[in-house]
């Protein structure tokens, strides 16, 4: 028999695995029962060649991670010039067996459909696609999710978590699951230690500590980062990202006058997200914004041409923020 798990959102997808697995060969789980390769790195001709061995009694699993060759995105791999892919469509295609079960097993959202192997999964497989979790759908049930796990975790901390990982399922599930094993009763202070801010995040509060006129915390922000070993160029890169989707939210809000919702379906992001932005769009105008992505961009060249320090630079552009934006 053969198996294909795939969906966008590792945890889920791991979990879905587990219980197939465990549904086949119960607690008889042995080095002889269950055989795992990584795609990258064997050939399927040697992955035919595993399920023509049976086992010793009972029931086998061969267990392919990362077929690669599945997806839309072709990954760089060596061995791919020697792979015998009509020995595998040839083995989907006959194979009767019940007591050998290649399981194939990759964190895709999307098939190949003009795989000459995927079509073969399609007519003789048992598919199982997770669709995963929306992150709307989280942050409602947040709650159930820790009470499921057996804890607690109040409205602060379960705030403070979706402002630290954003639009991330996978951040959620992984972090959720590492709070749970730190602490029954989950306050915002235990948040605030365990689920580190990411750089994107720390990019997103230094412009939004610039547009407030707090530059003195902009400049810590951006210290802090430095001393982290963070590449400027990065930052100036991620400070650059974010003042362009203030820019897009502006035209769209100020000159085109499109609804909140509009908005967000037109530039695909999350509907809570563009109504934060256009709260601190009250003071910054479209013509400051413009301004601001006028000097990034001024940066940006000095640096590549050897000009400027970009740590300098940086700190430069944070400190002269007010009368840069009002240019």
């Amino acid at each position: 028999m053969v198996i294909l798990i795939y969906g966008s959102q590792y945890p889920l997808i791991s979990k879905r695995c587990k219980k197939v697995v465990s549904s086949i060969l119960g607690e008889e789980i042995d080095d002889f029962s269950y055989v795992k390769l990584n795609a990258k790195e064997v050939l399927v001709q040697d992955i035919v060649y595993e399920c023509s061995l049976l086992p010793l009694g009972g029931k086998k699993v061969v267990q392919v991670d990362n077929p690669y060759f599945l997806g839309t995105i072709k990954d760089k791999v060596d061995i791919e010039k020697n792979q015998n892919y009509d020995e595998l469509v040839e083995y989907i295609d006959k194979d009767k067996s019940e007591e050998v079960y290649l399981l194939f097993f990759i964190e895709i959202d999307k098939l190949n459909e003009k795989s000459e192997v995927v079509k073969a999964l399609k007519k003789n497989a048992n598919i199982y696609f997770e669709e995963g979790l929306t992150i709307d759908s989280l942050r409602q049930s947040a709650g159930l999710y820790f009470q499921k796990k057996g804890c607690t975790i109040s409205e602060g901390a379960i705030n403070l978590l979706f402002e630290r990982i954003g639009d991330n399922v996978t951040s959620f599930i992984q972090e959720a699951d590492k709070l749970s094993l730190y602490k029954k009763d989950i306050k915002e202070e235990d948040v605030a230690v365990m689920v580190p801010i990411p750089l994107e995040q720390n990019a997103f509060n230094i412009c939004e500590n610039l547009i407030n006129g707090n530059i003195s915390t902009s400049l810590k922000t951006f210290r802090d980062l430095i001393v982290q070993k963070e590449e400027p160029v990065l930052i100036l890169n991620l400070l650059a990202s974010q003042f362009r989707t203030y820019q897009e939210v502006s035209y769209l809000y100020t000159k085109e006058k499109m609804s909140l919702d509009n908005i967000a379906k037109e530039l695909k992001m999350n509907p809570y997200r563009v109504k934060i932005l256009c709260r601190t769009l009250v003071r910054l105008d479209y013509s400051s914004i413009c301004n601001i992505m006028e000097h990034l961009y001024s940066i940006d060249c000095k640096i590549k041409g050897m000009e400027i320090d970009p740590v300098n630079a940086i700190e430069l552009f944070i400190i002269n923020f007010c009368d840069i934006k009002g240019k």
